[in-house]
């Protein structure tokens, strides 16, 4: 990512986004990354709700495992507020599929619920907002998925 586009970025998370947002308090565990067989760990600087705009959205804010970039922006929406291997496999194919990634990870540390998360990496500004409506259409659709699971078990 270019240095300019990493400084506007920067910006536009700081003036438009996390101005008014809540921070998630607390101390959050790292997430891990898989590159080349791999593990890096991400370690979560902070993480803010943006519920007030968008309801099961998250932003989070990580430190990269190298020097540049100095921090990474994810995007993350809820897709199941406890996690399940059920829940997983059927999330699975939805995230492969479209370039996502899938984690389980409690936010709110104290709740000790882990939750299933729909997660993609911001690099521009303009992803910010087509991601925001990516990660709201597939959850609608797994939500879906899920609805249509229940009425086959409820109708036997």
């Amino acid at each position: 990512m270019e240095n300019s586009n990493l400084k506007e970025l920067k910006l536009f998370i700081e003036k438009n986004v996390i101005k008014n947002m809540k921070k998630v308090r607390g101390k959050h565990a790292p997430i891990a990354e898989i590159i080349d067989n791999k593990f890096y760990n991400l370690s979560v600087k902070s993480i803010y709700d943006l519920k007030e705009k968008y309801k099961n959205l998250f932003l989070f804010i990580v430190k990269n495992y190298s020097k540049t970039p100095k921090l990474r922006y994810f995007l993350v929406i809820s897709l199941a507020n406890n996690s399940s291997d059920f829940l997983v496999q059927l999330a699975k194919d939805l995230a492969i599929k479209n370039d996502l990634k899938l984690i389980q990870y409690s936010i709110f540390p104290k709740n000790l619920r882990i939750q299933l998360l729909l997660i993609k990496q911001i690099n521009q500004i303009e992803d910010y907002y087509n991601f925001i409506e990516r990660l709201k259409f597939f959850r609608m659709e797994f939500r879906n998925k899920l609805e249509k699971i229940k009425n086959l078990v409820e109708n036997k």
